[in-house]
């Protein structure tokens, strides 16, 4: 007699379990990386703001650079962005503990963007294409087009082609989970800002992370 398979013999279950142990390893590192001063405080100082600008902070963790950036320049304002309720809520009590009048946290309730057209002079975009598809980057990348003004500036931090073997550990995990992060793999992400017709297109900066790599890319609205 034949004894029924179990949950371990079933078809699917090892692959079920590694992209499980993935995920996880990824999660926690990613929570560890976007914290990361090596490339944020580069970020940070790259944008330096005028008096009244108006600049959008968006991506999964993301909001704690947003304050660190309303702290920094009190005389612009800061709209922060994020798909985790989690972050957001934890944010909000972060701009009252500090009193930050010039930062508002936002609800990421749908893929386009709640803001009027040339609503902000400048875009940060914080480790969010590496995992979407072509469609889905594009996607997003025309929908910060659309609310930046004519000449304001895009930057997109978003991990890279790695420079050695050892900084290719994140992508490998990202890898395992979404087939998305190929051409962060080969570095050709960045063709999607050109078919998103933004002008000027350039690496402004990368930063190993050990096992990872971040490259810092400016671009703006014609």
């Amino acid at each position: 007699m034949v004894e029924p398979p179990t949950k371990y013999d079933r078809p699917g279950w090892f692959f079920r379990s590694r992209l499980w142990t993935s995920k996880l390893v990824y999660n926690l590192i990613f929570a560890i990386l976007v914290r990361d001063g090596s490339w944020q405080e580069v970020l940070l100082a790259s944008v330096a703001p005028k008096a009244n600008d108006r600049i959008l902070n968006f991506g999964l963790g993301s909001l704690a650079s947003a304050v660190s950036l309303a702290v920094r320049y009190p005389e612009a304002t800061f709209i922060g962005m994020d798909p985790n309720a989690k972050n957001v809520e934890e944010m909000r009590r972060s701009v009252v503990r500090k009193q930050l009048g010039n930062l508002s946290v936002v609800d990421v309730t749908s893929e386009k963007l709640p803001f009027d057209a040339g609503s902000f002079d400048t875009v940060l975009c914080i480790l969010t294409l590496h995992g979407r598809p072509l469609s889905e980057k594009l996607g997003i990348v025309k929908e910060i087009v659309r609310v930046l003004r004519r000449g304001g500036a895009l930057y997109v931090a978003d991990f890279d082609k790695p420079g050695n073997h050892g900084e290719g550990g994140i992508l490998e995990f990202a890898r395992r989970i979404s087939a998305a992060v190929a051409s962060h793999v080969d570095g050709s992400w960045t063709h999607v800002l050109a078919k998103a017709e933004l002008a000027g297109i350039k690496r402004q900066s990368s930063h190993s992370i050990g096992i990872g790599r971040i490259s810092i890319v400016r671009a703006r609205k014609r």
